[in-house]
């Protein structure tokens, strides 16, 4: 048996979701779609609080401009594929 949640509050107590029941597995899939249209912050997770889903945001978004990016594998003797 799935457990269903129809409502997901902000961890502040807002509301983020009220409507038909969804499964945690949906309920993750819509919050990575929130985070992919920049509606919710990137790092946003989904945490059970006493049987009800809480949305946790993340950190707040930063620009990094010229950040370098590490090599694939940063590690002594491995070979990149």
């Amino acid at each position: 048996m799935t457990t269903a949640f129809s409502q997901i509050r902000h961890a502040d107590g807002g509301a983020y979701y009220q409507g038909d029941p969804l499964s945690l597995a949906d309920a993750q899939i819509m919050l990575n779609d929130d985070i992919l249209r920049r509606r919710v912050r990137v790092g946003a997770y989904l945490r059970l609080d006493g049987g009800r889903l809480v949305l946790v945001n993340g950190p707040a978004l930063r620009q990094w401009v010229g950040r370098p990016v590490p090599p694939p594998f940063n590690c002594p003797g491995a070979q990149p594929g």
